[in-house]
């Protein structure tokens, strides 16, 4: 099964430094391709689907952002105004950017053949960002820490015994693939994520156990808000 890649590449374009969105741009909650999921003080969740010949609105990005990506189509992607020469995002890949204090403005149009998709995961403080606290579990691994977030890529092998650990974040929780449960938290059932891009949230401190179900090894990603 394939790890996530961190696109260290298009983040640097990204988060240049001295981002102006651009006047006209719509917020990204009026841009008709991004679905909110979610909404706290703590986190602001998108489903972004972007069907083969399909562009965006110029939308503005002001918050920092992790982009878990889960269909990759063929993208152009403007950059307030101007294209960025790096290769698109591909499948399976987590893209952070910093716009919190330097919003900026994208365009993206799918110029393939198959969908573009992805789940954006917005950190809504304005900054005083707390230090990092990672923590260690079998399967778990970091991917990516920046200054609003820790993203851990999980891998669980059937069979092997359910693992539990603590986020001091809000979480959200995305299958790449396999089917990944969570143990019942509170007395609630038990739940299964099967289908690459579904999703679980946790509150900030909230221990949870998860587990590879269904016979086969699961992957998945978890992005913690700090």
């Amino acid at each position: 099964m394939n790890r996530l890649i961190f696109s260290s590449v298009i983040l640097a374009s990204l988060c240049a430094a001295g981002a102006v969105a651009q006047p006209g741009a719509a917020s990204i909650t009026n841009e008709p391709h991004h679905k909110r999921l979610l909404y706290t003080n703590d986190v602001r969740f998108w489903d972004v689907t972007l069907p083969p010949g399909q562009a965006t609105q110029p939308f503005v990005h002001d918050y920092d952002v992790a982009t878990v990506v889960i269909g990759d189509g063929t993208l152009n992607i403007q950059r307030n105004g101007e294209g960025l020469t790096q290769p698109a995002p591909n499948a399976r890949s987590v893209i952070v950017a910093e716009h919190t204090g330097a919003p900026a403005t994208y365009r993206i149009e799918n110029k393939g053949t198959t969908e573009y998709r992805a789940l954006e995961i917005e950190n809504m403080h304005e900054g005083n960002w707390p230090a990092a606290a990672p923590f260690t579990a079998p399967g778990s691994s970091v991917l990516k820490e920046s200054r609003a977030f820790t993203i851990y890529d999980v891998l669980l092998e059937a069979g092997a015994p359910e693992v539990t650990h603590n986020h001091t974040g809000a979480t959200i929780i995305v299958v790449i693939g396999g089917t990944l449960e969570q143990a019942g938290i509170g007395g609630t059932d038990p739940v299964r994520i099967q289908q690459p891009g579904q999703w679980l949230s946790l509150p900030r401190f909230q221990p949870h156990a998860v587990s590879a179900a269904g016979g086969a090894a699961a992957h998945a990603v978890e992005i913690e808000v700090r």
